[in-house]
């Protein structure tokens, strides 16, 4: 079975681990249906040991998660269109940018830090990233001999321009 785009992104790196209680990524359960008591009054004494109070702020920060991270992996996926759709780097050439990417990135990042950061954050699929590893990419393969030129008839020797006036002398 093939994975999608959004099962492959990973968790953002500022987010509670996946095993953390609560924080799983998915829409928390919805309160139950008797009222909460006021944040000034003590809780009854009904609860039991075992199951968690309802607490109405953490309810809210787990909603405010879930969005943030369906608002990321939209933003994500944004990137990854325009840098398909792009007409330098994307269409037919989008997987020789990113294999021109990924050889800069093994140059100058042979421990990968750099490269599980651009993954875990999905800002590898930054557009303006992409070109700017593709323009890394084209520097190193730049590099070469520099070839010399030929000498002009109207050049004097080596000698002559070395040590002006030697041949007077002899």
């Amino acid at each position: 079975r093939t994975k999608t785009m959004s099962q492959t992104t990973p968790d953002l790196p500022l987010a509670p681990a996946p095993d953390t209680p609560g924080t799983s990524g998915a829409p928390a359960a919805p309160a139950p249906a008797e009222s909460a008591p006021a944040p000034d009054m003590p809780a009854p004494d009904t609860a039991t040991p075992d199951a968690p109070a309802q607490d109405p702020l953490a309810q809210k920060l787990r909603e405010h998660e879930v969005a943030q991270r369906a608002s990321w992996q939209a933003q994500v996926d944004q990137w990854r269109r325009e840098a398909a759709q792009d007409p330098q780097l994307g269409g037919e050439n989008l997987s020789a940018s990113v294999a021109r990417a990924q050889l800069a990135l093994d140059r100058f990042d042979p421990d990968r830090h750099i490269g599980r950061l651009l993954e875990e954050t999905g800002y590898g699929n930054n557009l303006s990233v992409l070109r700017f590893f593709n323009n890394i990419a084209d520097a190193l393969m730049e590099d070469g001999l520099v070839r010399g030129e030929a000498h002009s008839a109207a050049m004097p020797p080596l000698e002559e321009r070395m040590y002006a006036g030697w041949s007077a002398r002899g």
